[in-house]
């Protein structure tokens, strides 16, 4: 008599090189089907006493239903377009394991290790996975809906894809990691929004922004460059209010000191008109540099700030044109210190 035979095909083109894969595996029990791609829920003792061999492929497995709490013997395998719906994973290992295209619809992966796993293309709707480890994975296109995660759940601080771009030239073969990696670090900002976790959205916004950074200086863009450079030290990506303000402080006291060297300041009185000068400072004594660097401070603080009282003027044309550079800059500081406050009620 003829052993039956799955005869279960999975259409693997456009993600694997094989194409499709017939299951030859004989049926199990009264089933069409071999254990592994039968409709019915199969017992967890049942996978394990049937543990393939590590290089079979399980592609489109059907796991629906099943019970694989602590499971690790489909760790390392082939699980393309495998069907996870409604299982319970948590504390199962899949790390190394090919899954993409996989679907996890309302599931249960807490402390689930998704290790090193290939999970391109993967979906992930209603699913717990508090405590699950995606260190390693490939998560390009992987859809993840409503999902749960809490600050057990870890992710690479520096996305695989990075790891990609490393080492290569800057040509169009860096652009598919480049793009990969920008993807995975907006997707993790978005997860850790909806789960209100705003430090983990402002630590993946500032490696995506990094990363942009030193892409455009790899690529040539050396405008975008130096754009992004200035937003990073300036204000941290949009993202620190002190940075604004340490920047301010250091043009405020830079434009004080070159005041006196630059042709001086003038005090307008009632009677008379005081200028402070410096022709050199080590031959000048303490106290006159004190107070001509204090009138000079105020100068440059009110400068900044726009504010104009004119009791105090620049004298000669590199103090008048130091002093048209920090009014522009203190305008356009103050604006950004708006906005990075503004921002930052989102984090």
């Amino acid at each position: 008599m003829t052993e039956r035979r799955c005869g279960h095909v999975t259409n693997s083109s456009g993600v694997d090189e094989v194409g499709a894969i017939c299951c030859w595996r004989p049926t199990w029990g009264e089933t069409d089907c071999c254990l592994w791609h039968t409709e019915r829920v199969v017992p967890r003792d049942e996978y394990e006493r049937n543990t393939p061999e590590p290089d079979e492929r399980l592609d489109g497995a059907n796991f629906r239903e099943t019970t694989l709490s602590g499971a690790s013997f489909l760790a390392g395998r082939s699980l393309l377009e495998a069907d996870f719906t409604n299982a319970v994973l948590d504390g199962a290992d899949l790390s190394e394991t090919d899954l993409r295209r996989a679907t996890f619809r309302d599931i249960d992966a807490h402390g689930t290790s998704f290790r090193n796993a290939n999970l391109h293309d993967a979906v992930f709707v209603f699913a717990d996975l508090r405590g699950a480890d995606f260190r390693g994975a490939r998560l390009y296109r992987a859809g993840l809906t409503d999902v749960r995660l809490n600050l057990e759940t870890a992710f690479d601080e520096r996305s695989v894809y990075e790891d990609d771009i490393v080492g290569s030239p800057p040509s169009d073969e860096g652009t598919e990691p480049v793009d990969s990696a920008k993807w995975v670090y907006r997707e993790l900002q978005r997860l850790y929004d909806e789960n209100a976790f705003p430090e983990k959205v402002h630590a993946y916004y500032v490696r995506e922004m990094d990363l942009r950074r030193r892409q455009a200086w790899r690529v040539g863009a050396y405008l975008q460059g130096i754009k992004l450079a200035g937003s990073r030290w300036v204000m941290h990506y949009g993202t620190s209010p002190w940075r604004v303000v340490a920047t301010s402080v250091l043009l405020i006291l830079v434009c004080a000191a070159l005041y006196p060297l630059t042709g001086g300041i003038q005090e307008v009185g009632t009677e008379t008109a005081v200028t402070y000068q410096i022709e050199d400072p080590a031959e000048t004594p303490g106290p006159v540099l004190v107070r001509a660097f204090l009138k000079s401070l105020y100068f440059s603080i009110i400068t900044f700030a726009t504010l104009g009282y004119g009791d105090i003027q620049p004298v000669a044309g590199f103090a008048r044109a130091i002093a048209s550079i920090e009014t522009l800059l203190g305008s356009v500081l103050m604006a950004l210190l708006v906005f990075v406050l503004t921002r930052s009620v989102h984090y």
